[in-house]
């Protein structure tokens, strides 16, 4: 089983703001990344909000997808992910989502779980032509050896910049989608939309 955990337990500092509540196209811009993730052949599909909880699972529509919240939402990424992992322990491997990449297409989340069901690597990362980007790919053994291990930037320096050749590059002929952080970034989210 491949599970999609879509991340959007973030305060959003740099915002200043709920971003998962922003609109974009219509709707909340989280909206569109768990929608993408339902969409996809994700066997499950994982929402864990934290800071602005009520708010963003009031807005949140979804068709199959479960929420579930992390109350050490301040410890970062990492912990909404192992929050988001226990929700389906059974599994063998997560499909890191994150809430503020609204822009990343189902054939993407398709050709990662393709790899996971044909080849079963320990990690996979998404090579789009300009970078590295999400989602990623872990297998239950990468995410048990990412929770022992810790520190900042974790899933980054484990999968991303892995010299050890156990993460294989899902090659994507794209550029990366934009990662929603300052209003800077919003507003070329929004502006990029066209009319």
């Amino acid at each position: 089983m491949i599970v999609g955990v879509v991340l959007a337990a973030g305060a959003a500092t740099r915002m200043g703001r709920p971003k998962q509540l922003m609109p974009y196209r219509g709707v909340p811009l989280l909206q569109h990344a768990v929608e993408t993730a339902e969409r996809s052949q994700l066997d499950r599909v994982v929402v864990v909000t934290g800071a602005y909880a009520d708010d963003v699972e009031g807005e949140l529509h979804t068709s199959r997808a479960v929420t579930v919240r992390n109350p050490d939402f301040r410890r970062g990424n990492m912990s909404s992910l192992e929050c988001g992992a226990l929700a389906v322990p059974e599994a063998g491997s997560y499909l890191l989502l994150m809430g503020d990449h609204p822009d990343v297409s189902v054939d993407v989340i398709d050709a990662l779980v393709d790899l996971w069901r044909t080849e079963e690597p320990w990690g996979a990362v998404t090579a789009y032509r300009d970078r590295v980007a999400h989602p990623f790919l872990l297998s239950r053994a990468a995410l048990d050896e990412a929770i022992r291990t810790g520190g900042p930037k974790l899933l980054w320096r484990l999968l991303a910049e892995d010299g050890t050749g156990r993460v294989v590059r899902a090659r994507v002929d794209r550029d990366a989608p934009l990662d929603v952080n300052t209003p800077e970034d919003y507003g070329e989210l929004v502006d990029g939309d066209g009319p």
